[in-house]
């Protein structure tokens, strides 16, 4: 199930049980069966919990990477002569969408 699911299902025994709790009539077997609901959904938030804070982070991911040997880049630098310029691009204006 996902948190979001665990925490509705806790939410609906949680509020059945106060309902029951504050009924005048006695439901001995379906309170007990509504608590121990209860404690297994608490159980399946406990280790969903345990198992989102267990879970590696991006910055534990990153930080335990080993570095990249850095290397120099090597340019090459030819004459000014040698190397055309590029000619500007020509573009058509933008076309209007006010009507």
């Amino acid at each position: 199930m996902t948190l979001y699911e665990l925490k509705g299902k806790y939410d609906r025994l949680s509020n059945e049980i106060d309902t029951l709790a504050t009924d005048g009539v006695r439901h001995e077997a379906r309170l007990m069966r509504l608590m121990n609901d209860l404690d297994q959904v608490h159980r399946q938030l406990c280790d969903l919990r345990l198992r989102t804070f267990g879970a590696p982070t991006l910055r534990d991911v990153v930080s335990q990477a080993e570095p990249v040997a850095s290397k120099a880049v090597v340019v090459p630098i030819a004459s000014a002569a040698a190397v055309p310029l590029a000619a500007p691009s020509m573009r058509a204006p933008a076309l209007s969408m006010a009507g």
